[in-house]
């Protein structure tokens, strides 16, 4: 038997060293945005004082922090199972002291809508028991546009 095929050589890591070659190095290199724009700083906002709160001008940081909640992580991606119904909404009294949306403007109005329930689940090979989130979504289909509503049944520990 050749057992010593499979044994890593001590100080020595082969994959890293196939990785090396394709690898980037930035040193030297300045900081920049997405837009190639240089910037000396980025893990400080613009505030408002010595202690205020983050300022709105701070483009920067809310480039960064659209950049990071929106990276994907494929181990949180979860898939929701569940079930959804069409059908209409109707309008009973005009809600036009509330809001401007058109749906609610006129008694008796008719809008076609999609009602959907899901559980969400754990990662693959998790219990199908072990469910962690309700979920409700309703999207109106309006002649303004599409109208989503969205809830999520999550208890809260304090």
């Amino acid at each position: 038997m050749d057992n010593d095929r499979n044994k890593k050589p001590i100080g020595k890591d082969i994959k890293q060293e196939q990785l090396d070659e394709y690898r980037i190095k930035n040193t030297g290199n300045p900081l920049t945005t997405n837009q190639g724009r240089k910037i000396s700083n980025d893990r400080q906002t613009l505030k408002a004082g010595e202690r205020g709160p983050s300022l709105q001008e701070d483009w920067h940081y809310f480039e960064k922090m659209t950049h990071f909640t929106q990276e994907e992580q494929p181990e949180r991606v979860v898939h929701a199972r569940g079930y959804s119904a069409h059908g209409e909404f109707e309008c009973y009294q005009s809600m036009r002291h509330v809001t401007k949306a058109c749906l609610f403007q006129e008694p008796g109005k008719k809008t076609p809508l999609t009602i959907r329930f899901s559980t969400v689940q754990g990662p693959r090979g998790s219990y199908d028991t072990a469910r962690d989130l309700r979920c409700q979504g309703v999207k109106f289909y309006t002649e303004e546009g599409n109208y989503d509503l969205t809830t999520i049944e999550k208890e809260i520990m304090i």
